[in-house]
């Protein structure tokens, strides 16, 4: 018996167990997780899914939550152990996506009006994200690989995607963590350059046993390749990162519609600066190995980054896109930010203008919004530019996950601008 069936068949025994007497918190997660990144969530056994599903209307009976899976949500969207099991069960019940795939509802947090608490939720998440993923590395390049372990780069890639990560961690670990934990001086001449095993060793400090829990749940890789861990975790970072953005722009509109409408534009900035601080994610998902990429990919069919509700209402934020790009698949992949828009939902735009237009904002309030709104567009446009061209070298002319137009989509939004009248304004002028 080799020792995947005999995990397999621990595993089955305390799902057993557990469902005679178990808890939320006593769910075997960890047997559970272990298998799942030994053989791939895709490639799960059907008995074993069946198990996990009765396991699923037992806690949830339990819970006193029913035992219906809706379409859309899943059964287990009221507990932490029923979204989990939401996951892990996402393709069983056939209602894998994007979100399932990063395991989005494990993930996120209660909305908050306050756009710098919003940017702390933030970085605290990209700090815990990216300093697993530096643990995940470093063991690997200290000859201690964890699962998935299948196509393990070189020992110069593993180092390179752990100094990599630090350039993104860098700046949020200033704003949250202990002073002395990171020097602004080094940070600011010469990004990069912190040691990645002392501060993913101080991030993992500050870890409370559920962020632990968190981490471990959240990363469900569909194959055995080691890639597709640093993967999920950029994908989970950038969409922290549009989660923040949206909030914050958000914010922002109801700033400009208060009593000191200049606000707004400190929260455009930080919109525009936590953008930018992501960019070396592109950097670090380069380090991807092409011919793994293919690989795995194979199993994320229907899991499209297209579906990305956090990026779409960061967009939609800004200004209400042209009605044929809400008919496109970019914002019919994502229904509810779509009708959102088509309802008249305010943009940071339009609600300049407006306030512009009846005097109630200063002019120099209005200069420091139009200039935050400039800086966005300009990061903004960098950073799909970026995008195009790891696209281009990930999956050239194929298309893109469930069946997108992959590369030509990326190359022909490049044209579009989150602020169309900032356009018009340099082009009269």
């Amino acid at each position: 018996m080799s020792a995947t069936t005999r995990g397999a068949a621990t595993l089955d025994d305390e799902l057993a167990q557990w469902c005679l007497d178990g808890t939320e918190r006593t769910f075997p997660y960890a047997a559970l997780l272990a298998h799942l990144r030994t053989v791939g969530k895709h490639f799960l056994d059907p008995d074993l899914l069946e198990r996990l599903a009765a396991c699923r209307a037992r806690h949830l009976d339990g819970a006193g939550t029913g035992t219906g899976v809706s379409a859309e949500t899943g059964a287990g969207a009221g507990t932490f152990l029923g979204r989990f099991l939401d996951v892990v069960l996402d393709k069983h019940d056939d209602r894998y996506d994007y979100p399932s795939y990063t395991a989005l509802e494990l993930l996120r947090r209660p909305p908050s009006g306050d756009w710098r608490k919003l940017r702390h939720r933030r970085d605290r998440l990209v700090l815990l994200l990216l300093a697993d993923l530096v643990d995940f590395e470093r063991n690997a390049l200290d000859g201690r690989p964890e699962n998935p372990v299948e196509m393990l780069p070189d020992a110069r890639v593993l180092d390179k995607r752990s100094r990599l990560a630090v350039r993104v961690m860098e700046p949020p670990a200033l704003r949250v963590l202990a002073p002395g934990t990171v020097d602004p001086g080094t940070v600011a001449a010469t990004p990069g350059r912190t040691c990645p095993g002392a501060l993913a060793d101080a991030v993992r400090a500050t870890r409370s046993e559920d962020e632990r829990l968190l981490l471990s749940a959240s990363l469900q890789p569909v194959y055995v390749l080691h890639d597709e861990y640093l993967f999920l975790r950029v994908l989970q970072c950038f969409e922290a990162t549009f989660t923040f953005m949206s909030g914050a722009l958000a914010a922002a509109v109801r700033q400009l519609h208060g009593e000191e409408p200049g606000e707004a534009a400190p929260a455009v900035a930080a919109v525009a600066d936590v953008l930018k601080e992501s960019l070396p994610l592109f950097s670090l998902l380069a380090t991807m190995q092409p011919e793994s990429f293919r690989i795995f990919r194979q199993f994320t069919d229907g899991a499209s980054a297209i579906q990305s509700e956090g990026y779409k209402t960061f967009e939609s934020f800004c200004s209400t896109p042209l009605r044929a790009r809400l008919d496109s698949a970019a914002f019919t992949s994502v229904p509810r930010v779509r009708a959102a828009a088509l309802d008249g939902r305010e943009t940071v735009q339009g609600t300049w203008h407006d306030v512009a237009a009846s005097g109630w904002i200063k002019e120099a309030d209005a200069t420091a919004v139009r200039a935050a709104a400039t800086q966005l567009e300009s990061v903004h446009q960098r950073w799909k530019q970026t995008h195009y061209r790891l696209a281009v070298r990930m999956i050239g002319e194929r298309t893109g996950t469930g069946s997108t137009d992959g590369v030509p989509y990326l190359e022909a939004v490049i044209a579009n601008r989150l602020f169309p009248s900032l356009v018009r304004e340099t082009t009269a002028a």
